[in-house]
């Protein structure tokens, strides 16, 4: 179980969304004893704000989304992530993609710039 973690996306033109995702573990594990108790399970709202980010990515492909969750320490916040990337979103993004399990990425790849 993670503490403290967050669904991040940005695309070309800077951040997007830091959405705190931590709480959303417990449905998961709801469902598995509803699973063995033969009841029906209910639907992680965590799924459909995926999906959302997922389907706005595909369909702005041109914006060159890049979505990421990551977990962090609990001292980190989400306006602390705000901040950071306020402050340098290159850096922001460089540990992200480090740090962080990649969902979607559209990144601009330098090699196929004809022109920069």
């Amino acid at each position: 179980m993670t503490t403290n973690a967050y669904l991040i996306s940005w695309d070309m033109t800077g951040l997007e969304a830091v959405i705190p995702i931590t709480q959303y573990e417990q449905w998961d594990r709801d469902n598995t004893f509803r699973i063995l108790k033969d009841e029906p399970t209910a639907r992680n709202p965590l799924d459909n704000i995926i999906q959302g980010m997922l389907l706005r990515a595909r369909f702005n492909n041109h914006r060159h989304y890049e979505i990421y969750a990551i977990d962090c320490v609990d001292e980190i916040s989400e306006s602390d992530i705000r901040h950071m990337f306020a402050t340098d979103p290159q850096a922001s993004a460089d540990l992200i993609r480090d740090r962080g399990q990649r969902l979607y990425s559209d990144r601009v790849n330098q090699r196929q710039v004809a022109i920069l």
